[in-house]
């Protein structure tokens, strides 16, 4: 009878089991946008990215795409990022659109500083193009940041990259780049020329 008993057990939980990686299989192939929530709120920010995606791939929505190349950026999944911001310039007249209608983090959480979405994400582009070594890393940074030179710029970002690295040759090159640009002169933009400076 005890034999019976378990062996009813063991199949019902088999059955269970089968069942919950089937409804999750579902659930993940038919509503990515669902998961991609679900697994953010878990604080699974890596598969969120993976979801979103999904999710752009699946509906064309260029806030998951962005969200996707973002999480991808931050993860240091450079490759997953690099074919994502692929898809970003593919989409450039969207993204642009997006990006001139998004609120910047910075309000929607007061702990994070007033920077715009889109430098923050062009940023994390030139840092991606300096990890996987594109000789482009510096004139992207620099062709991307706007001539008032706002803080949380592509420039800064690929700056602290470079300085973190002690990167004498890209901060050269990069701080040529920026005087060559007459960016406004500002106590930001000093700033930055001297962490430049400081690595030479």
């Amino acid at each position: 009878m005890k034999k019976l008993i378990l062996k009813t057990a063991l199949i019902t939980l088999s059955v269970a089991l089968i069942l919950a990686v089937s409804i999750f299989g579902i659930v993940s192939l038919s509503a990515p946008y669902a998961m991609m929530e679900f697994t953010a709120s878990m604080g699974l920010d890596s598969v969120s990215g993976d979801y979103a995606f999904q999710e752009y791939e699946r509906s064309g929505n260029i806030e998951c795409l962005v969200r996707s190349f973002l999480i991808a950026a931050e993860d240091e999944n450079y490759t997953g990022a690099k074919e994502r911001f692929g898809k970003m310039q593919e989409e450039k007249e969207k993204v642009e659109a997006y990006f001139a209608e998004a609120k910047a983090p910075s309000e929607t959480d007061d702990r994070i500083p007033a920077y715009s979405l889109r430098d923050y994400a062009m940023g994390r582009a030139a840092c991606v193009k300096y990890a996987l070594k594109e000789e482009d890393a510096v004139s992207f940074a620099v062709s991307e940041t706007g001539e008032a030179f706002p803080e949380g710029n592509p420039v800064a970002a690929l700056t602290v990259a470079a300085a973190s690295a002690k990167d004498k040759e890209t901060c050269a090159a990069l701080l040529a780049a920026i005087r060559a640009k007459n960016f406004a002169a500002s106590a930001y933009y000093n700033q930055i020329v001297t962490i430049l400076e400081g690595v030479q």
